[in-house]
């Protein structure tokens, strides 16, 4: 059976599925989380709050009309990768 958890328990919170999603996938972006509110603060929260160390680059692209927008991508270094699982483990042990 395919664990697509990779052996993690499932995310209660919105900061745990934002940082599950970087652990699994290695990056995250807007267009990622479009529809979750305070994306961008949840980022802000694991770098500031957790000092987890997450590289963050801008990109753009265009949208069906041909107009120009400009996005963030964040990404977990391969070296803050079992730093970020023990943070995560630790955040949802404190979650009820």
């Amino acid at each position: 059976m395919n664990d697509i958890f990779k052996g993690l328990p499932k995310p209660k919170t919105a900061t745990q599925e934002v940082l599950f999603a970087l652990i699994l996938q290695g990056s995250v972006s807007i267009l990622d989380f479009a529809w979750m509110s305070g994306f961008r603060t949840r980022v802000s929260n694991l770098k500031l709050v957790h000092n987890l160390n997450i590289e963050t680059i801008k990109l753009k692209n265009k949208n069906k009309f041909g107009n120009s927008y400009t996005y963030h991508k964040h990404i977990l270094l391969k070296s803050e990768k079992q730093n970020a699982i023990d943070l995560y483990l630790e955040i949802w042990s404190n979650t009820k």
